[in-house]
């Protein structure tokens, strides 16, 4: 069986591109292509669209630009993300790759998934731009009661007190915190406006929600931990010094295990091949050095089925 490679990265980053020059460069080999697009209700998964070499396909302009670029077939595949992943994917399709050398995905990758090489395109990073930034989320939640109990500090100036928090800190009282309480509290003396007594009632419901300031990957390179290759694309020379500030920002990123383990980056590649390329240019050499570690990958994978996760190898 041949080698499956999944290329994956944010909108209009060039995969369709690196995928066109990947062809282009393997004109001895049988390679299929195949786009998957990830649709609720669809089913497990679903031939939408193929077309043959010869054929031209009435739908899909990634499909024409495949198979002018020399692939065997291409088609588009769908599937229902709520039932199934790309790793499923792969081993329900997996058998029909038989009559091709290499089989190409353009489609949205996970760490675990079941292809001897993963891919990711995107373009370079604005000036100053960090691949992660640090952003607050709520982790949990408290009951208001025991919130009041453990919060005998001030709060910090960015932190600022729940409605009716400082009324109910003054005030002396042996009330359940049920709600009933903004009534209960207006019997007591302390009279709460209507807004703060909603709030107060969904407090009492939900409990005080506990904030925490975490790193994350911005959106756009959101799967990058799933790869093994990553090409920084640009599209001019003037873009050249973002580009390879981007990519030495994905190479501290994969080796600082602090972050990675904030991050919940689960990958075992500590050294990817990261490449700055203008795919617009077949005989750019970052392209060219990006192309030849795919087939590297490719030719060299097992033949006896999809590379497990476990048997990955850095590049």
């Amino acid at each position: 069986m041949g080698g499956i490679a999944i290329v994956d990265g944010s909108p209009g980053a060039g995969k369709t591109t690196l995928i066109e020059r990947l062809l282009e460069s393997n004109k001895s080999r049988s390679i299929r292509v195949s786009r998957c697009l990830a649709r609720p209700g669809s089913g497990q998964w679903n031939e939408e669209h193929a077309a043959l070499s010869g054929k031209k396909p009435s739908r899909h302009k990634e499909l024409r630009r495949w198979l002018d670029a020399g692939a065997d077939g291409a088609s588009v595949l769908t599937y229902d993300p709520r039932k199934f992943d790309i790793d499923c994917l792969l081993s329900e399709v997996d058998g029909g790759i038989g009559g091709w050398d290499e089989w190409v995905l353009e489609a949205e990758n996970v760490e675990y998934s079941g292809a001897h090489c993963s891919v990711y395109v995107l373009r370079p990073l604005p000036e100053t731009a960090q691949l992660f930034e640090d952003k607050e989320r709520i982790v949990s939640h408290m009951s208001l009661d025991e919130y009041l109990r453990y919060s005998g500090d001030e709060p910090s100036p960015d932190e600022p007190a729940e409605p009716g928090e400082d009324a109910l800190e003054e005030v002396e009282f042996n009330l359940p915190f049920d709600e009933e309480l903004p009534e209960n509290l207006a019997k007591a003396g302390v009279a709460l406006t209507e807004p703060e007594k909603n709030r107060l009632r969904t407090l009492i419901r939900e409990g005080v929600p506990v904030w925490s300031k975490r790193p994350e990957l911005r959106p756009e390179c959101a799967r990058l931990p799933a790869a093994e290759v990553v090409v920084v694309n640009l599209h001019c020379e003037q873009e050249r010094v973002r580009a390879e500030a981007t990519c030495a920002q994905v190479v501290a990123l994969f080796r600082n295990w602090n972050i990675r383990y904030q991050l919940d980056f689960r990958s075992r590649v500590t050294r990817p091949g990261v490449y700055v390329a203008n795919l617009q240019d077949a005989h750019d050499a970052g392209t060219q050095k990006a192309l030849a570690q795919i087939k590297r990958k490719l030719r060299g994978c097992s033949t006896s089925g999809p590379a497990s996760y476990a048997g990955r190898t850095s590049a």
